[in-house]
């Protein structure tokens, strides 16, 4: 039996920053925001308003699995030259410490502090001796209000939200025996014949069931229920 992991969606609302220090004070930065959860990155377009205060006002969303130990990583970063961007403050947020959103309600925005690269590091609850003055202003949130499609729309088994307490009250127990199978096709050839070693998967939301592996047969008994 295994339990596949739960997905939930995590909006990033990236709205705007504040007094951003760019290492060329001389020109008007050109500034974007490259967020990143585990593989998944995304990038706002550059600010239209080329200061150190940019404003972007972009939503983005990620997919995270419970039980959320990865981090979110937001870099504000400065186009310099041509192919060059200049990270100018970098912000790390435990998805542990994200609110969690079950309602229509809007999400509250907040301010996180932005810190220097040299001092952003991988681990956030660690106390830093030097503050970096300027903030990056969000919304973002793990939202339970929907259910995240891992599989086939066709073959979907479960379309629940992903939060409990928005499920409706269950109506009892479903068993299913998985006992046998007839006039499979060889999938392989042994000793100059054609032959199978069968074996079923079941899945019903996050749970699949996978039988033992009858070997060499066309016609495999399990008699295995009780899933």
């Amino acid at each position: 039996v295994y339990l596949s992991p739960k997905l939930w969606y995590v909006p990033v609302s990236v709205i705007e920053a504040q007094d951003l220090m760019p290492a060329d004070k001389g020109r008007y930065p050109e500034v974007t925001c490259k967020v990143q959860l585990g593989n998944q990155m995304l990038k706002t377009r550059p600010s239209q308003n080329r200061s150190t205060s940019p404003l972007w006002n972009e939503d983005h969303d990620f997919v995270a699995a419970e039980p959320f130990e990865e981090h979110l990583v937001l870099s504000v970063e400065d186009r310099t030259a041509p192919n060059k961007d200049e990270i100018t403050g970098k912000c790390i947020i435990p998805l542990s410490t994200v609110p969690r959103h079950l309602d229509h309600k809007t999400v509250l925005s907040k301010w996180y502090n932005l810190e220097r690269p040299s001092f952003a590091d991988t681990e956030p609850n660690k106390k830093k001796e030097i503050k970096f003055a300027c903030r990056i202003h969000l919304r973002v949130c793990l939202d339970g209000g929907y259910h995240v499609l891992d599989e086939s729309t066709h073959y979907s088994s479960d379309l629940r939200p992903n939060a409990k307490q928005l499920w409706k009250p269950s109506i009892g127990v479903l068993e299913v025996g998985i006992l046998s199978a007839h006039g499979l096709m060889p999938m392989k050839t042994k000793d100059g014949r054609g032959t199978t070693d069968a074996y079923c998967v079941a899945k019903y939301g996050q749970k699949w069931v996978r039988m033992r592996t009858i070997i060499d047969g066309f016609n495999p008994k399990w008699d295995e229920d009780d899933y």
